[in-house]
């Protein structure tokens, strides 16, 4: 016995899937035709070329840019093992200052003041 489905949003995601499964299948066909008439053979491409490109470029181009990205640090001394300890934490483009050295909000300012002299992020309704 065949279970139905009755879920209308299952129905329609396993036809969704169902039709992109054959779009997909359809849109192979093409890749399976001959060459047509009158057009040269190609030459059969070597193995080890296929891996040189598909294998070898790609490896050798991931080590060149971890070379160009942990080459500099080692070479100032600096500790690069993932996931250890990073030293101090770090504000990009902002004060090399710890938070409590930062200045203190004007508590003494109005309700209506237009703009903290402080900074940061704020909002009223």
């Amino acid at each position: 016995m065949r279970a139905r489905v009755t879920n209308p949003t299952a129905r329609r995601a396993t036809t969704l899937v169902a039709a992109v499964a054959g779009a997909l299948a359809l849109s192979a066909v093409p890749a399976s035709a001959d060459v047509p008439e009158g057009w040269p053979q190609s030459d059969p491409v070597d193995p080890w070329f296929v891996i040189g490109v598909l294998v070898v470029v790609p490896v050798v181009l991931a080590l060149v840019i971890a070379a160009f990205v942990y080459v500099p640090a080692m070479v100032r001394g600096e500790r690069v093992a993932p996931g250890g300890p990073q030293g101090e934490d770090q504000w990009l483009g902002g004060p090399r200052r710890t938070a409590g050295e930062l200045d203190a909000p004007d508590h003494g300012a109005p309700a209506d003041a237009e703009l903290d002299t402080t900074g940061g992020a704020g909002g009223r309704w």
